[in-house]
C-alpha cells in the first residue's frame, strides 16, 4: 500500500552504486577493517598497478607510464587516508605501524614518482 518505490522506478540509481562502492566508501570513512584495507586496498591493489607500470615501462609506452603515474598518485592519497583513518580506532601496536607505515609509504611514494616523472620528461625530450 504505502510502500516505498524501488529506485529503478524512480530513475534514482543512487542505491546501487553505493552497494557497488560500500566497501571502498566505509574504509574512506575508517569503518572498515583495518587489516582489509591496509592488505586487500592498500598492498595488493597497489601491487597491481606497479605491476601495469612495470609492463608499460617495458613497452616504452611514455604516455600510458604518464596516466598511470597519476592514477597511482591519486590511489595513494586515498589509500593512505583510508589507512590512517582506519588505524585511528584501535590502540593495539598494529594500528601505530600502520600509521608509521603510512608515513613511510607517502614519503617513498613521493619520491619514487618524483624520479619516475623526471625520467619521463628526459625521454619525452628526448635528452
Amino acid at each position: 500500500m504505502n510502500q516505498p518505490k524501488s529506485d529503478t522506478a524512480t530513475g534514482n540509481r543512487g542505491g546501487a552504486m553505493t552497494g557497488l562502492f560500500a566497501s571502498p566508501i566505509r574504509a574512506w570513512n575508517g569503518d572498515a577493517p583495518l587489516g582489509q584495507v591496509f592488505w586487500g586496498y592498500g598492498v595488493f591493489i597497489s601491487a597491481l598497478m606497479i605491476t601495469a607500470f612495470i609492463y608499460a615501462f617495458y613497452r616504452d609506452g611514455v604516455w600510458v607510464q604518464e596516466i598511470l603515474l597519476i592514477a597511482f598518485l591519486a590511489y595513494t592519497v586515498w589509500i593512505l587516508t583510508a589507512i590512517w583513518r582506519c588505524s585511528a580506532a584501535g590502540t593495539s601496536v598494529w594500528h601505530m605501524i600502520a600509521r608509521l607505515l603510512t608515513i613511510t609509504w607517502a614519503a617513498n611514494t613521493l619520491l619514487v614518482t618524483g624520479f619516475l616523472q623526471l625520467n619521463l620528461l628526459e625521454t619525452a625530450l628526448g635528452l
